[in-house]
C-alpha cells in the first residue's frame, strides 16, 4: 500500500464507542472513511452527513471498496462480522474483547492465521500515555512484588451482552500480561446482578513471581482507572483518567534515630495524547505493514487469546466459588 494514498476505511457500528472512532478517523489525514454501517439507519444517515461520508448501501459491495474495516458492534456479533469482512479485506480493527468466548476467540485467531489477516484488538489502555510511561518504569525495575489494577464505573446501559470480566476487567488482564508476562495461578470471586457478574476480584500469580490483584465493577458510583505497583525500591501510582504518574521512593538517608523522614514523591511527566488517536494511528501503520512495536506493541489476536484464556478461568473460578462456597466458622478468642 502506497503511503501517499489515503487508507480507505469502513466503520461498522456507530454506538458510543463507534462514534468515538468516527470522530477520530474523520480528522486523521492518512485515512478516508468510505462508509459507515449501523442497524440504526436513522443514526447512520445523520452521522454520515455530519462527518462527510455515506451510509453503507450494500455491505458486501462496500467492503470490497476499502482497505480496512473497524468493527465497533456488540461483542456477540464480532465473529460474524470478522468472518464477513475477511472475505474482502485483510486489515481489521475489532473493539475489545475480540469475541464473547474463548472458543470463538480461537476461531477468529485461526481465521487470522489461515488467511493472513492483520487484526488489531481495541485494548486502548496500551496507548494511554500513562501506561506508556509506566512500561518504561516497570521495565527498569529489578523486581515488581505486586500490582493492583482497579477499574470501576456505573455503566448500566453499556455492553449489556457481556459481564464485567469481558467488559471492564479484560483491559486490565491485557495490561497485567503486557506489563508482567504469563500467569501461572488464578483465584477469583465476584458478585452478580441480573444473572451476570457485575463486580469481580481476581488474584493472578505471574511466572516471574509478581502478584497482580485485579478488581473491576460495573456497579460502583465512581469511575476509577488506577494501577499501583509495589517494588522493593519504590511504590508507583498511576491514574489513567487524570493522566498522573507518581513515584514514591525512600530518601537517601533514613538512619536518624530521632527523625521521621517521609519518602520522596516524584511526579513523572505524562504527555497530553489521546489514546484512541494513538491506537488508530498504530492501526493505520499496522495496515501498511509498519513495525509498531514501539512505544506500545499492537495488541493482535495473540493478545486477545491470552486475555480471554485468563477471563475464562476467572469466570469459572467466580462461578465455582459462588456455587460451592467454603464454610467459615469464626473461632473467637
Amino acid at each position: 500500500m502506497n503511503d501517499s494514498q489515503p487508507l480507505k476505511v469502513g466503520l461498522i457500528g456507530v454506538g458510543k464507542m463507534g462514534c468515538n472512532h468516527l470522530r477520530v478517523l474523520s480528522y486523521m489525514k492518512p485515512v478516508q472513511v468510505v462508509f459507515i454501517h449501523d442497524r440504526n439507519r436513522d443514526k447512520e444517515s445523520r452521522l454520515a452527513e455530519e462527518y462527510g461520508t455515506r451510509p453503507a448501501e450494500d455491505l458486501e459491495r462496500d467492503l470490497a471498496l476499502v482497505d480496512a474495516v473497524v468493527l465497533a458492534t456488540p461483542t456477540s456479533t464480532h465473529l460474524e462480522y470478522i468472518e464477513l469482512a475477511s472475505r474482502f479485506v485483510s486489515n481489521i480493527f475489532v473493539e475489545k474483547p475480540l469475541t464473547d468466548s474463548l472458543e470463538t476467540t480461537r476461531v477468529a485467531a485461526r481465521l487470522a492465521r489461515d488467511k493472513g489477516l492483520r487484526i488489531q484488538v481495541g485494548f486502548i489502555e496500551r496507548f494511554n500515555p500513562v501506561v506508556t510511561e509506566l512500561v518504561k518504569i516497570v521495565g527498569r525495575s529489578t523486581d515488581v512484588v505486586n500490582m493492583d489494577l482497579t477499574r470501576t464505573d456505573k455503566v448500566p446501559d453499556r455492553n449489556l451482552d457481556v459481564d464485567v470480566v469481558l467488559d471492564l476487567m479484560v483491559h486490565d488482564l491485557d495490561l497485567a500480561l503486557h506489563l508482567r508476562g504469563p500467569v501461572e495461578r488464578i483465584q477469583a470471586f465476584g458478585h452478580a446482578q441480573d444473572g451476570l457478574t457485575a463486580l469481580a476480584h481476581a488474584v493472578l500469580v505471574h511466572s516471574n513471581g509478581t502478584i497482580s490483584r485485579v478488581m473491576a465493577s460495573k456497579i460502583t458510583e465512581k469511575r476509577i482507572r488506577q494501577i499501583a505497583v509495589t517494588c522493593p525500591e519504590m511504590y508507583v501510582e498511576a491514574d489513567l483518567l487524570q493522566k498522573e504518574l507518581v513515584l514514591h521512593r525512600k530518601t537517601v538517608a533514613q538512619r536518624y534515630a530521632d527523625l521521621s523522614l517521609a519518602s520522596v514523591r516524584e511526579a513523572v511527566f505524562v504527555p497530553h495524547e489521546e489514546a484512541l488517536l494513538g491506537q488508530l494511528l498504530a492501526f493505520a501503520g499496522y495496515c501498511r505493514g509498519r513495525d509498531c512495536s514501539v512505544p506500545a506493541s499492537v495488541p493482535t489476536v495473540a493478545a486477545a487469546v491470552a486475555s480471554m484464556e485468563l477471563a475464562e478461568v476467572i469466570r469459572k473460578s467466580i462461578t465455582d466459588n459462588a456455587t460451592a462456597p467454603v464454610p467459615y466458622q469464626p473461632i473467637g478468642f
